[in-house]
């Protein structure tokens, strides 16, 4: 008689595609999931300052990049790399000792299938980096396919797509509110960025491994998914549906992960170049909650998508640049020879497309207001309030502009 292979589903990404809000669901529900023969390992024994390092298995994708980073023979950036990310990947020093950890939760609670998920394995980069190492994705990729043959688990990769040029907006808004250096700008972030956005190219590397027969694919718009990314998991990757008694996890910025506008990107830019004293006059947490909850009357002209930065005709091109990739996962993945992979038209409103015209002194002064209320709301320390009013002058004397 032959016995059934353990289920383990890998939860790639993309990254900007939802992934905190299917992880924040997943951790939540780990215990009735367990339940149900499904485990979501939620490692305890050590705390994570950040949060999304709790919900998600972001320590699999820092191990399997430290290793592959040394299979590639770059062994000072190993090196340099397992010196930031030691103390997050604890207890592990290696991926083999994470998922000796996980086998044995498995067997203990008796589970037939298990779930990891981390956008960052996607391409073994974070969305706080730009460049891509192809050398080092396809030795990651390696390590965990060899890890899943080892422990004779049954593998299913599933990876949420977006359309390039909506993906580069995103992964830029992303860069600005997470990077060291958010100053770039879009156009030198757009063209260090280019090979990130050869989706067919990188679910290449991975069904090279893994096998076409265990890639599941899924674009990320409305008419693919229409009950949202949680319940499509749930259907592509369990085919199971959401019991009806699980509650969604109460909102908060790290599983929502809102967007800012362009203007709140370009006063976090011009707020980083500008510091006082070697440090930056507001942290981008600062702006990035007070904005949150930015007035009608000024949220209503903040754009935050990549219509902000590029016109019609330059998505077009973009577009057109990865037609044919796009075209190939359509066959191969999704066994679509005529429909294309996403729905979405092209974009076409060239007539009423207006270029940026930058961050006006009375723009920011309004967003500095609306933080300035939602700041003095809780216990603002002098130097805060001081710092605030010496922008606000500073905006509307064209300093920052």
């Amino acid at each position: 008689m032959t016995v059934a292979r353990v289920k383990i589903v890998f939860h790639i990404g993309q990254h900007k595609t939802g992934s905190k809000a299917l992880q924040s669901f997943l951790h939540l529900h780990s215990t009735a999931l367990a339940q149900r023969g499904i485990l979501y390992p939620v490692d305890q024994t050590v705390y994570q300052k950040v949060r999304a390092y709790r919900v998600s298995h972001y320590r699999l994708f820092a191990l399997l990049r430290h290793e592959a980073l040394q299979a590639c023979g770059q062994i000072d950036a190993a090196r340099h790399y397992w010196h930031k990310q030691r103390a997050i990947c604890r207890p592990y020093d290696c991926s083999r000792a994470m998922f000796d950890a996980i086998e044995d939760e498995r067997r203990r609670i008796g589970a037939d299938t298990i779930i990891m998920s981390a956008e960052d394995l996607f391409d073994m980069q974070t969305a706080h980096q730009i460049d891509l190492d192809m050398d080092c994705l396809a030795a990651g990729v390696k390590i965990l396919s060899g890890l899943v043959q080892a422990f004779q688990y049954q593998p299913v990769v599933i990876a949420y797509i977006r359309r390039q040029d909506h993906l580069l907006g995103a992964h830029y808004v992303q860069y600005v509110k997470g990077s060291s250096d958010p100053s770039i700008e879009f156009k030198t972030f757009a063209r260090t960025f280019a090979p990130r956005l050869d989706t067919y190219r990188l679910l290449a590397c991975w069904a090279a491994e893994f096998g076409p027969g265990a890639m599941v694919v899924r674009p990320y718009e409305r008419a693919a998914m229409p009950t949202g990314i949680v319940a499509d998991f749930f259907e592509c990757a369990l085919q199971q549906t959401i019991p009806s008694d699980w509650m969604a996890p109460a909102p908060e910025r790290e599983s929502v992960n809102a967007t800012p506008g362009r203007d709140q990107v370009e006063l976090i830019r011009h707020l980083h170049r500008r510091r006082w004293l070697g440090w930056p006059l507001l942290r981008r947490a600062q702006i990035l909650d007070a904005t949150t909850a930015l007035s009608p009357d000024v949220a209503a002209e903040q754009d935050s998508t990549i219509a902000a930065w590029l016109s019609p005709a330059q998505r077009r091109r973009l577009l057109l640049d990865h037609a044919e990739g796009n075209a190939g996962i359509a066959r191969q993945y999704l066994h679509r020879a005529e429909t294309p992979l996403f729905s979405e038209a092209l974009p076409h409103d060239d007539a009423n497309w207006q270029p940026y015209p930058g961050l006006s002194a009375v723009k920011a002064a309004a967003i500095i207001r609306q933080m300035r209320g939602q700041l003095f709301c809780g216990n603002l320390k002098w130097i805060t309030a001081g710092a605030l009013f010496f922008l606000s002058m500073a905006m509307l004397v064209g300093i920052l502009v």
